[in-house]
């Protein structure tokens, strides 16, 4: 039995580990040479896996979710293959593209059926400390953060930025599991990110720590409105079609003092609302299945003369579709359903960040997906394994 014990944790750090390698870093090529065939080979990794310990998948009260994530896969691996003349992209790097899409939710369901999620979210900690760690002595040491906004060790400030937002939240669902809600290190690690935020001018980030901790921190005051999906269905339109349909909200007195006095942008929100009126016409020229995650960045660039649409859902609908888009709003119902008694305060608090934030970012993309598979497949409070 004891072996049995050993060989699920097992997995489930060598699945965690490739899960988070092949969705959430991307290092720059100038400094890891070959790490995008290193990641070809993590995604052959994790589907051996998934296939070996197939057993732990077909289990009845995950049957909607692998239903969802079956279908999530073969819409976007059909959005790529229909517009592979675009990246010039072939099967292989199709599947690797499928595989990056849904490893989060795979390796977390693995670690939920085998009652490993505690060994899964302390693996996670680890690895996002770590790499926060070493970006963050890298961007100061060479003077990139705040210099050069692109040329960081793991990309651009918005990947740095939100892998130390994502790290709090890990912590403070470890606190949860504690019963304690805040403590010193939650704050210090809190403070780590705003402050990296402000540094690396990424005024989104550093709006998302705020809203973070008023949500995770005054949870109870609205607990049964965020735990409505419709909720949050509605709370996503609304947000990522607002500045389409109405611009002139920026100039609105609060709105306005807010963004130009505290957040010292203008009311262009740094050119995005330039970008926002090409996005339409992007989103109408291939509105069902999208143009593929490798051909965002090229048809933003092209059309939306931007390098990303600066919108959550727009970026989807451009990558995936509305087909996409909608999968990945089903999954977001299923997922709060499934763990609707016993939900985790810091993840549902970083759902609805993401939410709100996607109005002016691009971020309902994987570090939204992993944060639903930890919102479906992780409880707060003690489970003992």
């Amino acid at each position: 039995m004891c072996m049995v014990v050993r060989k699920k944790q097992l997995i489930t750090f060598i699945m965690t580990v490739l899960m988070f390698h092949l969705s959430f870093i991307a290092f720059r090529e100038e400094y890891f040479v070959g790490f995008l065939k290193i990641q070809r080979y993590a995604a052959i990794a994790l589907v051996g896996l998934v296939f070996i310990n197939i057993n732990a998948f077909i289990k009845k009260e995950n049957c909607l979710i692998n239903i969802i994530l079956i279908l999530l896969s073969v819409s976007v691996g059909y959005s790529s293959w229909m517009n592979k003349d675009l990246s010039g992209y072939g099967l292989i790097n199709i599947i690797f593209s499928v595989v990056k899409t849904v490893a989060p939710l795979i390796a977390l369901e693995y670690a939920c059926e085998v009652k490993e999620e505690k060994t899964a979210i302390r693996v996670l900690f680890a690895c996002t400390l770590i790499y926060c760690f070493i970006a963050d002595v890298h961007g100061f040491s060479t003077g990139f953060i705040g210099q050069n906004k692109s040329n960081l060790l793991l990309g651009n400030k918005f990947n740095l930025s939100y892998l130390h937002i994502f790290s709090v939240a890990l912590y403070a669902n470890i606190c949860e599991e504690k019963t304690k809600k805040v403590n010193t290190t939650l704050i210090v690690l809190w403070g780590i990110a705003f402050f990296i935020a402000i540094t690396s001018t990424c005024t989104t980030a550093a709006v998302a720590c705020g809203l973070f901790a008023v949500l995770y921190l005054f949870q109870e005051k609205f607990e049964k409105i965020i735990l409505n999906p419709i909720v949050a269905i509605v709370l996503i339109l609304f947000c990522d079609s607002l500045l389409f349909i109405n611009s002139a909200i920026l100039t609105w007195g609060p709105i306005n003092s807010f963004i130009v006095n505290f957040l010292h942008e203008d009311t262009t929100l740094t050119g995005r609302m330039m970008i926002y009126q090409n996005v339409l016409k992007l989103l109408m020229m291939n509105p069902w299945f999208g143009f593929g995650a490798e051909n965002n960045y090229t048809m933003s660039h092209t059309v939306a003369m931007g390098m990303n649409t600066q919108n959550g859902l727009a970026d989807i609908i451009v990558s995936y579709g509305v087909v996409g888009a909608c999968l990945i709003l089903l999954l977001m119902v299923v997922s709060l359903l499934k763990r609707k008694e016993d939900y985790s305060r810091s993840y549902m608090a970083l759902m609805y960040t993401f939410i709100i934030v996607s109005m002016v970012e691009i971020t309902l993309g994987n570090y939204f997906l992993i944060t639903l598979a930890l919102l479906a497949f992780v409880e707060n409070g003690n489970r003992s394994n």
